[in-house]
């Protein structure tokens, strides 16, 4: 599948879930945790961030968790180095989510319109 099409199915999946998402990340903001919250979606449990929805829910049977940029950087997902790029890249969080995305295949940073 190419990859705008497993954008929009990703999207699609997570429209259920968009409610919690907004709430969790405002939550990032307002207590001041980070400025770059990091909504990770996996078909398997993982131990990364806080979960917000497990894949029994009604989002495509993805797990959902909401993370930071401080906790990927702690984990060695996003080396030290690479901390100014990431922010370069980081699209505004009032517009857009960013996910990372775990799949077989490998994983991988998205940013998705919030609608």
């Amino acid at each position: 599948m190419d990859t705008e099409r497993r954008l929009n199915k990703i999207k699609r999946e997570l429209k259920s879930a968009s409610r919690l998402m907004e709430k969790a990340s405002d939550e990032i903001f307002n207590q001041d945790i980070s400025n770059y919250p990091i909504f990770v979606i996996a078909k398997e449990p993982i131990n990364l961030g806080v979960m917000l929805a497990d894949a029994t829910s009604n989002i495509g049977g993805w797990n959902l968790y909401i993370s930071t940029l401080e906790e990927f950087t702690t984990k060695k997902l996003v080396r030290q180095e690479r901390i100014n790029e990431f922010r370069k890249i980081y699209k505004d969080p009032e517009d857009f989510y960013c996910l990372f995305v775990i799949e077989d295949l490998g994983s991988k940073f998205v940013f998705i319109p919030i609608d």
